[in-house]
């Protein structure tokens, strides 16, 4: 009796040790694909014309097709790429606006710059006239 009591708990053991093992594509995949069409949408609104958006909307639909099919696992890995790629096209994005923003920037410093030449020799021009 004790014996069968081990080795129904031994087989249970067994039994959900390879269960923690499987594959969890099944349910990584559609959480990757929320994932991934939320970074669509952003990508979509902000920089849709950009390389890494282009090349992320077709692993998406490449991946997209899969899951249709059942193909968790090949379909997770395009997820996974298409999200990387999702970001880099996100950050590239925001990159050209601070670069745009900086030159802006660099612009009214330049006309500051000036600006303060244009006073100093005035006051140069003055500090002369003082001294005639």
């Amino acid at each position: 009796m004790k014996r069968r009591n081990g080795l129904i708990v031994l087989t249970a053991a067994l039994l959900l040790l390879l269960a923690s093992c499987a594959a969890q594509f099944p349910f990584i995949a559609p959480a990757a694909m929320s994932e991934a069409t939320e970074l669509k949408v952003q990508c979509g609104q902000q920089n849709p014309d950009s390389e890494a958006c282009r090349k992320a909307d077709s692993l998406y639909s490449a991946a997209d097709v899969l899951l249709k099919k059942g193909k968790n696992e090949p379909a997770y890995l395009l997820l996974d790429r298409a999200i990387v790629c999702y970001r880099i096209a996100l950050m590239n994005g925001a990159i050209a606006k601070k670069e745009k923003e900086v030159a802006v920037q660099e612009k009214a410093l330049a006309k500051t710059r000036e600006d303060v030449n244009a006073y100093q020799q005035v006051l140069k021009e003055l500090k002369t006239m003082e001294q005639e």
